[in-house]
């Protein structure tokens, strides 16, 4: 029996009963402080998930003697590859304890979850992880570029010290060019008749802006009225998201979402996930760059992979970090039997459109 096999035999699906377990596995593993214990986290994102599995919770832990050695999360999803759509999970918080790893039970962990899909997907591995996740099979995408447009010189500046990258995009910004080139931008997508409108939450008109505005990406998770509602309105946390429609002669043609958190002392807003008809993603930008000046925000950024942003961005001044603040957001994909006709297509990271909102990128910080 290989130690895939043998490992198995401890795995199942999370079961209530095994609450305490799984509790006490996740303090030891992820700390009291951590995202996975927070109250009502775990119930809306494997319980409440708008796709759900119909085979139940997409949550296995592997089980040794009663205690929880190991566990493995999936979301559930809809991936748009070319014009279908896939039955996809993304594959999150795969742990396993010290005392059994290099036993095969991370990746008996693995493929467990990757066996109940069209496509598995991961975002933001660990360095482990992607080890283990090469030897299997999965493809590689590299990593989720972060962009960055100082607002404020001043207080970048003063906390950019130890970051070379964040002092450049302070000087950059300090040029009144800069500065100038954006209120421009902002200043014609007002002349057409485009403005950001802020929401309590998402209705029915994101669902007719989902067909055109995904239609030129050929790789995209759906982002339909309830996804958006799940992932921002009835999260736990849903207070600390602001929403914004881009709209056009009374129609929204585009949507952002912003989060503003505190990065070494100072307001950054954060663009967790945007979506805008062709041609448009430039002026939402520069619409919410102006919405930051007038909070006072020190900075704005941005985590997403989309082939067209990254000219746009530069010319409002954006700086492009191609792995992130700190540690690189890395995007594996692993396309199982039912999707091998589509392999060439999700091998390409230009035909993927990420943000923050995809898997559970978004519960991270800026600096993660």
């Amino acid at each position: 029996m290989n130690a895939v096999a043998w490992a198995q035999r401890g795995i199942t699906r999370y079961d209530e009963s095994d609450r305490p377990a799984l509790d006490a596995f996740q303090r030891d593993m992820f700390g009291t402080d951590a995202h996975q214990l927070a109250p009502g986290h775990f119930q809306w994102l494997f319980e409440e998930v708008p796709t759900p599995d119909p085979e139940g919770m997409q949550f296995w832990i592997c089980k040794r003697n009663g205690a929880v050695v190991g566990q493995q999360g999936g979301i559930p999803f809809r991936l748009k590859v070319g014009t279908q759509l896939r039955g996809a999970s993304w594959a999150i918080d795969l742990m396993v304890a010290p005392a059994w790893r290099l036993r095969g039970v991370g990746p008996a962990l693995s493929e467990t979850h990757a066996a109940v899909s069209e496509v598995s997907v991961g975002l933001g591995i660990s360095d482990a992880a992607h080890r283990a996740y090469k030897s299997a099979g999965w493809i590689d995408l590299g990593g989720v570029p972060t962009y960055i447009r100082v607002i404020d010189p001043v207080q970048c500046v003063r906390v950019s010290h130890h970051d070379r990258a964040l002092a450049r995009a302070a000087a950059l910004a300090g040029r009144p060019v800069v500065t100038a080139a954006t209120m421009a931008f902002a200043g014609t997508a007002a002349a057409r008749g485009l403005r950001l409108s802020e929401v309590e939450r998402f209705d029915e008109r994101v669902d007719a802006l989902w067909p055109e505005a995904s239609a030129r990406f050929p790789v995209i998770a759906e982002r339909s009225r309830d996804f958006l509602a799940w992932r921002f309105d009835r999260v736990p946390t849903a207070g600390r998201f602001r929403r914004f429609y881009l709209m056009q002669r009374g129609t929204p043609v585009g949507y952002l979402v912003l989060r503003q958190e505190c990065w070494r002392g100072v307001p950054v807003g954060m663009v967790v996930d945007y979506l805008t008809k062709p041609g448009l993603s430039m002026a939402a930008f520069a619409l919410l760059v102006e919405v930051a000046r007038r909070d006072g925000m020190a900075a704005l950024a941005c985590r997403t992979l989309n082939p067209e942003i990254r000219k746009p961005l530069s010319m409002m001044g954006f700086l492009h970090k191609e792995n992130g603040l700190n540690t690189p957001t890395r995007l594996m994909v692993r396309p199982g039997a039912a999707a091998q006709d589509d392999a060439a297509v999700l091998a390409d990271r230009r035909n993927w459109f990420v943000t923050a909102a995809d898997s559970d990128a978004g519960f991270k910080e800026l600096g993660g």
